[in-house]
């Protein structure tokens, strides 16, 4: 009898770009909702997240409505650095992105804290956007 392979447990990556591709949707739906949005732009602030070291997403958190990019564009205020497979994770509220700084798993510059508490906000939005990611 010929032994089958077993299934593997783990989920293939994801891809950078089209991370940075749901993560601007994700934003820009936000930005659709007016009380969110309007919330969202209490942060007063710009970030560039970065998936690897040419991808990743800008966020303009410092206008109604807010803006989002699927590409680093100009300067920002702060700047993340973290894989797409754990931006997913934080984003779908199975981690933390908090936690994941003060464990050195995403690397910063910047006034973090503006980004940070907005992240709450987040969790009462609608996150259909990241089903077709594959968990981290």
């Amino acid at each position: 009898m010929t032994e089958q392979p077993q299934p593997s447990t783990e989920m293939p990556p994801s891809d950078p770009q089209r991370v940075a591709e749901q993560t601007a949707e994700f934003f820009l739906q936000a930005a659709h909702d007016e009380r969110l949005g309007d919330r969202l732009s209490l942060a007063n602030t710009t970030v560039h997240i970065y998936f690897t070291d040419t991808v990743g997403v800008t966020l303009r958190l410092d206008s109604t409505p807010i803006q989002a990019e699927p590409r680093i564009v100009g300067n920002a205020e702060i700047e993340l650095w973290g894989s797409a497979d754990k931006f997913v994770s934080y984003a779908r509220g199975e981690r933390h992105l908090a936690m994941a700084i003060m464990h050195g798993e995403v690397e910063w510059t910047g006034p973090v804290r503006k980004f940070l508490r907005i992240m709450p906000i987040l969790r009462s939005f609608d996150f259909t956007v990241w089903s077709h990611a594959p968990a981290a």
